[in-house]
This record gives structure tokens, C-alpha cells and sequence, in this order.
């Protein structure tokens, strides 16, 4: 069964999640059916309480998800109205650990500044704050596992509680700390201050834990479009097949959440995914990941075409080694590597990595102790960390774009910006896309535009 993952390194955190034998189960006895919009729904809704069947209908995108179909035949008589189906897969959070090196077994500075190098570089060594910071009137969506609404750094940007789909969790506090990681690159204000201090954030949460439901990603980006969300953040990623017939219906479920969302005008920013393969060619990535007979894509970054796909490079502006790439690329952000040596000589150098926050509630790495750092702040690399820099820059576009014309401009003019107020790099074009995002480029624009 294909997996979903957070895109990310979580280095010395000590975070191994086991998917169990029943959350697996659960997701394979749920079917997902797109139905026609000439599908009789209210019949069919009477028809699953006949059978006792549990159901979830998301209208805008007529999709539909039945608990306990193991057989698969629940809807067989409205076979007509089906445009495709198949079995809920399981999204599972994926993560790598490595142990901290003798030779950085010593105190550094403490001072959060000289460790931003990843934010410097996007925002002109804070030339961006100097013409947008952003505000809450533009609103970002971290789909996620949440925030941490106790952070110094983070608590006044939170303009909403958000919702969580996680069945039987009403919270959308972070108890895993992926979200927190996210919101930080983009709006922390404290000790940390992201690439977009001042725009508003709100949590749609899908993990809890290690594992989320397809349903429960598609969900969030249909109601964080509904809400007006004017960016949505998906830092995860996987991998489908375009020849299984159950992968494909998960496609299929995923570009109709993400069409809604643009039409609504929300503008989705997708991580590429961390694990070093070139995505050029779907025959390809399938040999890369051992499956030669198969043809597979990374969903939704590189999969997707209506969203910005985002890469990841390093403190040399080079693609990072962990980074996915290939023509689906659009623009790259800055997340960190472990430094020019590691591949060579496994030496690990701090200062190419990035840091963010973290909850509160999840113990201190120790990392991130021997660091000088207080409670609340990791080491991290990973695409996951370079998406929310691309979504940040789109928020503060629609900022400065809103205070000059006085109306939000579309998805297709955000794109525009972005990609024209790069930093132009050596890195070829399949591995970068457009260049690297830069906010002072592209508020620059926006403001010495007739």
C-alpha cells in the first residue's frame, strides 16, 4: 500500500511512529467515490443509512466516502452516476533520525539571529519587512497536525482555531510538532520572526499522530478554500501509481479538492518531496523507488498542476541532496542541508542547517539543548520547511497587492509575482524551477509597477 509522509528530516527528536494493524485496516474497509453531479444524492445518502453504512459527502467537490464497504457493492445500482472509485489509503508520517556528532557535542551562540541564514536570504536580509510584513486580513492555511497555540513566537498570529479532521479530535493544538515547524517559517514573531511576522495563520489539522486518511486532506483543503483562506500550505507528500486503478481514484479525489480551491481563489503551495529523486519522468521515478513495471508521480507537489510545487536548496544555493526535482518544479526556497561535507566525509555543519519552532509540549531535542536554545526551537531541513517560505512571500503578495489596488489579485497574478521576483541561480531550471523565491523581489515589483 502506497504511504503518505511529512517531507521532512526530523533530526535527534526521537520520533518513530508505527502505523497499527487496525488504522490500516480501517482506511482499506472505506471506499471514495466521485460522483457525477447528475448523481441522485439524497437517495443515495438513504440508501447507505439503509445498510447502516457510515458516510462523508464533500458537496463542492461530489465526493463521496463510505466506512465498512469492505465488498466494495454498497453503490452498485448507482453505478451509472460513479465517475471513479477506489479504496482510502493511509497517509503516514515518515521520519529519519540521526544522532548528534561528537564534534558539535558544544555550546554555540545562543543568538537566534546568526542561525536564520534560510530567512535572510528570502527576505533581502530583511529588506522585505521594510515594504510588507503582512496582517491578518490575509490568512494562511497550514494543513497539518496542528499548531502550537502556546508559543510566544506563534500565539498572536493564530486568527483562528481552524478545525481538525481527525475523527475524535476536536483540538487543533500540535502534539507531533510538523505544523509548528511550518507555521513558524512562515509568521513567527518572537526570538524567531518568519518571512511574513504578521499574516494571520489558521490550522486545519489531518495528523495526530503517524497517520491521516486521504479524506481527511481533501476535507481540509475544500474548507480552508470555503473559508476564504487565501493561501493553503501542504507540506507532505507521496507517491501514486497511474496504473493502479485504487491510486488512481485518490488522484482524481486530489485534483478535484485542489480545481475547488483555486476556483475560490486560494493558491496552493506544495512540498516536491525529500527523497532525491528526479521526477521528470514517471516510468523513471518508479525504477527510483523499486518498482520498475509501475508509473508513478509525487502527490500533490509534481503531481498536481494547479499547484506551485516547490524544491529545496541549500546554504550554497544548490539543490539541497534530499530534494526532489524535475520540469515540475516551479520555484525553490532555502531549507538547509547538513553542509557541503556530508556526503563525502559524513561531517555535519549546524550552520547549513535551519532552525524553527516547535511545541511546547514535546520534549527538547537534545540538539537543540546542546545548541543554547530554549525550549521551543529545533534544528530542521527538509522540503516541508521550504514550501511555507514560498507560501509566506504568496501572503505577502496578496498583502501588498491589496493595499495598492485594494482588491486581491488572482491566483494566476500571485504566481506571476513570484516567479518574476526570484533570485536568479546556476542551478539548472528542472532542479530550481523560476529561481529562488525572494519576497524583497517580489514586493519590489508589486511596488514599482505603474
Amino acid at each position: 500500500m502506497k504511504k503518505w509522509s511529512f517531507k521532512c528530516l526530523l533530526l535527534s527528536l526521537g520520533l518513530l511512529f508505527i502505523t497499527s494493524q487496525e488504522e490500516t485496516k480501517a482506511a482499506e474497509e472505506t471506499q471514495l467515490y466521485g460522483l457525477k453531479d447528475s448523481a441522485p444524492i439524497e437517495e443515495i445518502i438513504k440508501t447507505l443509512e439503509k445498510k447502516s453504512l457510515e458516510y462523508n459527502f464533500i458537496e463542492e467537490i461530489q465526493m463521496l466516502s463510505v466506512e465498512g464497504d469492505t465488498s466494495n457493492h454498497a453503490l452498485d445500482i448507482y453505478d451509472s452516476f460513479i465517475e471513479w472509485s477506489g479504496p482510502e489509503q493511509v497517509i503516514e508520517v515518515e521520519t529519519k533520525t540521526a544522532m548528534v556528532p561528537q564534534a558539535i557535542k558544544e555550546k554555540t551562540a545562543s543568538l537566534y539571529d546568526s542561525w536564520r541564514w534560510d530567512i535572510n536570504r528570502v527576505t533581502n536580509n530583511g529588506a522585505s519587512y521594510g515594504i510588507e510584513k503582512g496582517n491578518h486580513t490575509v490568512k494562511v492555511a497550514v494543513v497539518d497536525s496542528g499548531i502550537d497555540f502556546n508559543h510566544p513566537d506563534l500565539a498572536s498570529n493564530i486568527v483562528d482555531p481552524g478545525k481538525s479532521f481527525v475523527p475524535g479530535i476536536t483540538t487543533t493544538q500540535d502534539y507531533l510538532g510538523h505544523g509548528t515547524m511550518v507555521a513558524g517559517i512562515i509568521a513567527a514573531n518572537g526570538n524567531l520572526q518568519g518571512i511574513a511576522p504578521n499574516v494571520g495563520l489558521v490550522p486545519y489539522k489531518v495528523f495526530h499522530t503517524d497517520v491521516a486518511d486521504s479524506m481527511w486532506i481533501i476535507e481540509a483543503i475544500v474548507e480552508a478554500a470555503k473559508d476564504d483562506m487565501d493561501v493553503i500550505n501542504l507540506s507532505l507528500g507521496t507517491y501514486k501509481s497511474l496504473k493502479n486503478k485504487e491510486d488512481q481514484a485518490v488522484i482524481k479525489a486530489y485534483q478535484r479538492a485542489a480545481k475547488f480551491a483555486i476556483n475560490e481563489g486560494s493558491i496552493i503551495i506544495a512540498s516536491a518531496g525529500t527523497d532525491g529523486y528526479n521526477m521528470s519522468n514517471p516510468k523513471d521515478l518508479s525504477e527510483q523507488l523499486g518498482e520498475p513495471n509501475d508509473v508513478q508521480i509525487h502527490l500533490p507537489g509534481g503531481g498536481l498542476s494547479d499547484v506551485v510545487t516547490v524544491s529545496a536548496t541549500n546554504n550554497l544555493d544548490q539543490l539541497a541532496f534530499y530534494s526532489n526535482f524535475g520540469p515540475q518544479v516551479n520555484i525553490a526556497a532555502p531549507a538547509g542541508d547538513y553542509g557541503e561535507d556530508y556526503k563525502t566525509l559524513g561531517n555535519i555543519k549546524l550552520e547549513a542547517m535551519t532552525i524553527t519552532t516547535y511545541p511546547l509540549n514535546i520534549p527538547q531535542s537534545e540538539l537543540s539543548q546542546y545548541a543554547g536554545f530554549e525550549h521551543g526551537y529545533e534544528f530542521m531541513i527538509g522540503t516541508s520547511l521550504a514550501a511555507p517560505k514560498v507560501s509566506a512571500v504568496a501572503a505577502l503578495i496578496i498583502a501588498e497587492y491589496q493595499e495598492k489596488y485594494n482588491k486581491k489579485p488572482s491566483v494566476n497574478q500571485i504566481k506571476k509575482y513570484l516567479y518574476e521576483g526570484v533570485s536568479k541561480v546556476s542551478a539548472p531550471r528542472n532542479e530550481v524551477g523560476a529561481g529562488i523565491v525572494n519576497a524583497y523581489g517580489s514586493l519590489k515589483t508589486i511596488k514599482e509597477e505603474k
